[in-house]
């Protein structure tokens, strides 16, 4: 095809297939961190999310974990909060206890967390759907949501996601929007400033305490904006001065590269991973752990390299 044929919406399309979801939340999601901030991270992509930030925006940021890592590297995706990569580089390990109360102190002033529902006023839910089924949480999500000066959310778009009213309160966010309803309610804590997805960031109006849509990506155009709008169970509210999201840098890119070197979270299907390979033939065995393992480790030493 001719450069001459090539349309905005052809180049906005292949911008948009260039990263897959979880680059975009998180990479988007790790600008919202400041340097010097003592931060909790939750597991899955809420840590990775606080680990490309470290890497890539806020060096001196000091990363925690609900097991009771204190100022680690961040050099791994955690799947748990007491997973071995933690333990790298930590100023200290305390315990659980600990954590929570340093915690409901008042020391955090950041969190990253992920959820299962959200309401108008950011009250989460990570605990029952419909309320038979059981999800994960709250490992500490509501700790933390009530204690930490600033709670950043992060996931996946879902339309579903978004409810009038929650099947079960887990996290406290602004509770019914009304004024000072958190220091009535006696929450140290902010509150949620943003729940960042692929569709966009949302946050929170400083009067109102309701959410609206603050960030697009590039390629978002009118009528996905308003498909947002009209899938909201509330009339959402979006910005007049709507921002536009910078893509996945190279270097936030790299980060994931290196965090990630068994691919879990840079490919989402499960049979495209590398990894897979033995697991899909059945072996369960020392050989496919070995492979496993030198995968790994031939992963981490080349992503080490375009890091320096």
């Amino acid at each position: 095809m001719a450069d001459d044929q090539v349309t905005p919406e052809m180049i906005k399309k292949a911008e948009k297939e260039k990263w897959n979801s979880i680059y975009k939340v998180c990479c988007t999601g790790a600008r919202e961190f400041k340097d010097r901030n003592c931060v909790f991270g939750g597991v899955g992509i809420s840590f990775l999310t606080v680990a490309i930030a470290k890497m890539v925006h806020a060096p001196n940021m000091i990363l925690v974990a609900e097991a009771g890592y204190v100022g680690f590297a961040g050099v791994a995706a955690m799947g748990s909060p007491a997973d071995n990569p933690g333990g790298y580089m930590a100023m200290c390990h305390q315990g659980l206890f600990d954590m929570f109360r340093d915690q409901q102190g008042g020391f955090m002033d950041q969190a990253c967390l992920g959820l299962a529902q959200i309401d108008k006023f950011g009250n989460v839910n990570v605990s029952y759907v419909n309320p038979l089924i059981r999800i994960n949480g709250s490992g500490g999500g509501g700790d933390i949501s009530s204690s930490a000066k600033s709670v950043i959310y992060v996931g996946e778009y879902n339309p579903r996601q978004f409810r009038e009213k929650l099947d079960y309160t887990t996290n406290p966010g602004f509770l019914d929007g009304s004024p000072n309803a958190r220091q009535k309610a006696g929450l140290v804590g902010g509150g949620p400033s943003a729940f960042v997805t692929d569709r966009g960031v949302f946050r929170f109006d400083p009067e109102t305490h309701e959410i609206y849509l603050a960030d697009v990506f590039p390629w978002q155009d009118e009528k996905d904006i308003d498909e947002i709008v009209k899938a909201t169970p509330w009339k959402l509210k979006v910005a007049k001065d709507l921002k536009i999201i910078d893509p996945p840098s190279e270097d936030e890119e790299n980060a994931v590269a290196l965090m990630d070197p068994l691919s879990f979270y840079r490919i989402t299907q499960y049979v495209d991973r590398p990894s897979s390979k033995y697991t899909l033939m059945g072996r369960h065995d020392l050989i496919a752990f070995n492979y496993n393992a030198i995968m790994l480790e031939e992963s981490i030493r080349y992503n080490s390299k375009i890091m320096i």
